[in-house]
């Protein structure tokens, strides 16, 4: 029985396909106007309407399939793109940083270029690492230390974003306090323990620039008879031994007067935005160059002579007197009393 099936399938199948021979031999030799021809067209004719029914009926999911396929595509395409762009902000936020980091160091650079420092003075460029957490003390720590070359007392200089090419936004920082192998502590000039020896050009009035704890600067002891205007520029007298001569500082900002004081209180507008300080520059002073003192020495033949500080005192044998000589005055004392 099964082979009876598989021959009468076989048989069907020979069938099948010389009639269709026969039929594809008479449709290309008939006429269009034959009868395979017109039987040809009556069944197209017929199924038409079933093809143009069914166009419509799958058109729906035809168009459903293309906009799921479309969406796809375009969420896909969105997250790239939201991918591409945060790499690209990120790139952005990088190049300014970068940007706003060689304006600085430019700043510095021009600093050190048109600033007047002592011949042969190095400049050592240090990054703020830390900065003091409350408002009664003010002081930074830097990424330079005893490693680099650095020690305690050496004056601190800086260029913060407003810097131009004047004068604005560079000035003096502060010293070294305390170093250690890799890093420093700077005592800021708005420090309450600061007091910078300072000048005020023009009318060269000198005088001693403090800070407070508000962080503001006073330029104090500055004779009241001495004439001081706004806007004139406040760099350091260089009397102390730490800070060169003629370093920026400020401008003055204000000028009061007391009846009962003998000093005017001069106020200073600091050069440099100690909010914003990212990098400094230690300036190392070779030992050669000559820094004012506020020192004073007495030599003379038959005395003895010790100098400290910023007091002299000379024991005189033969008179039986000590003097005592500072910056300010002279006192005689019998010696040993």
């Amino acid at each position: 029985m099964p082979r009876n099936k598989v021959a009468w399938r076989r048989l069907i199948f020979v069938v099948l396909i010389i009639a269709s021979l026969a039929l594809l031999t008479v449709s290309v030799r008939q006429a269009d106007s034959g009868p395979v021809h017109a039987i040809q067209q009556a069944g197209v004719s017929m199924l038409s309407p079933l093809q143009t029914w069914g166009a419509r009926a799958a058109k729906p999911f035809q168009d459903g399939y293309t906009w799921i396929r479309t969406l796809w595509s375009a969420h896909k395409q969105a997250e790239d793109l939201a991918a591409q762009l945060q790499q690209l902000q990120g790139e952005a936020v990088k190049l300014r940083e970068e940007a706003e980091e060689n304006a600085r160091l430019k700043g510095l650079l021009d600093f050190q270029e048109k600033g007047t420092f002592p011949e042969g003075t190095q400049f050592k460029v240090a990054r703020v690492i830390a900065k003091s957490p409350t408002r009664w003390e003010s002081w930074i720590e830097i990424d330079k230390g005893s490693a680099d070359g650095i020690r305690e007392d050496q004056a601190v200089v800086g260029a913060t974003p407003n810097a131009t090419d004047s004068l604005s936004g560079k000035g003096l920082v502060g010293k070294t306090v305390s170093v250690t192998a890799h890093s420093a502590k700077v005592q800021l000039i708005t420090d309450v323990g600061s007091s910078v020896a300072a000048k005020i050009q023009g009318y060269r009035t000198e005088g001693i620039v403090e800070g407070s704890v508000s962080g503001q600067l006073t330029m104090n002891y500055v004779d009241r008879d001495v004439r001081v205007d706004p806007k004139l520029i406040v760099v350091t007298s260089g009397y102390g031994g730490v800070y060169p001569p003629s370093i920026p500082i400020g401008i003055v900002s204000n000028v009061g007067e007391e009846d009962v004081s003998a000093y005017k209180e001069v106020e200073v507008q600091g050069f440099v935005d100690f909010r914003v300080l990212e990098e400094v520059m230690v300036l190392i002073v070779p030992t050669t160059a000559t820094i004012p003192s506020m020192s004073t020495t007495t030599t003379t033949p038959g005395l003895n002579t010790v100098t400290s500080g910023g007091n002299g005192v000379t024991t005189l044998p033969g008179l039986g007197l000590t003097s005592t000589t500072s910056t300010t005055s002279t006192t005689l004392s019998p010696t040993g009393r």
